[in-house]
């Protein structure tokens, strides 16, 4: 009877034994099971991190974020930043207009603007010259002495008039010199000064024919170009000048 019970409880400790391995085999099962999903979980987060933030940089650029400068720059559109000098073609079949020792326009030797401003009207006056003269101010310009034989000028005045306001500005724009001034706001006059002092003046009237523009403006310098005719005398070219 002794030796039947220890059978019984020696087959129970095995059957024990048994049960605690299966568990232990089932546990480890079902954690092998959990990671694959913790890993895509983990995977998932990382891909939304990844769509909302700016994509790595390629080697060698850099990953800053620029901003476009939408700020205008005061006053770059207007100011004359070109080098003074003057280019000058003529021509002319007027009369007073020397056959010989005539001026040599490919060479302009000064260059110089003058303002004079008024109640209502503002004025710059344009000297290009052959011969070397200068001029500090308006009245000198005025009192410049009279081009010798063999030298000449070119002589441009643009004009604005404003109704109503004191020492209006200059401004960039295209000067008609086919209308007297106060027919339009920008107007103009041009003349070829020749040796002696005498002028050729254009003719205002379904003959004449103006392209002025000035193209850049500043306190102390002005540029532009300019196309002028008339039935019998032609100047064209182009000036950057210091204003006094």
């Amino acid at each position: 009877m002794r030796k039947d019970g220890l059978k019984r409880h020696g087959g129970f400790l095995v059957l024990m034994v048994a049960l605690l391995a299966i568990g232990l085999l089932l546990m480890a099962g079902g954690c092998g099971k959990g990671s694959p999903a913790v890993t895509e979980t983990t995977a998932a987060s990382s891909a939304g991190v990844t769509s909302s933030t700016t994509p790595a940089s390629a080697p060698g650029t850099s990953s800053t974020l620029v901003t476009p400068d939408t700020t205008t720059a005061s006053g770059s559109t207007g100011g004359a930043t070109g080098q003074v000098g003057a280019t000058v073609t003529v021509s002319s079949t007027n009369g007073a207009y020397p056959k010989e020792n005539a001026p040599d326009w490919s060479q302009i030797k000064s260059v110089g603007a003058y303002r004079s401003a008024s109640y209502g009207v503002a004025s710059l006056f344009v000297n290009l010259a052959t011969d070397d003269v200068t001029a500090g101010s308006l009245s000198e310009y005025h009192g410049l002495p009279k081009p010798a034989p063999g030298e000449g000028r070119i002589k441009l005045v643009l004009t604005r008039t404003v109704a109503d306001v004191n020492n209006p500005p200059l401004v960039t724009g295209k000067y008609d010199f086919t209308v007297s001034q106060g027919e339009a706001e920008l107007t103009g006059e041009a003349g070829i000064v020749l040796p002696g002092g005498s002028t050729i003046t254009f003719a205002k009237g379904a003959d004449m024919e103006s392209e002025v523009e000035i193209t850049a403006i500043s306190d102390t310098e002005v540029s532009g170009t300019f196309f002028v005719k008339d039935k019998w005398s032609e100047i064209s070219g182009t000036f950057t000048a210091p204003v006094k």
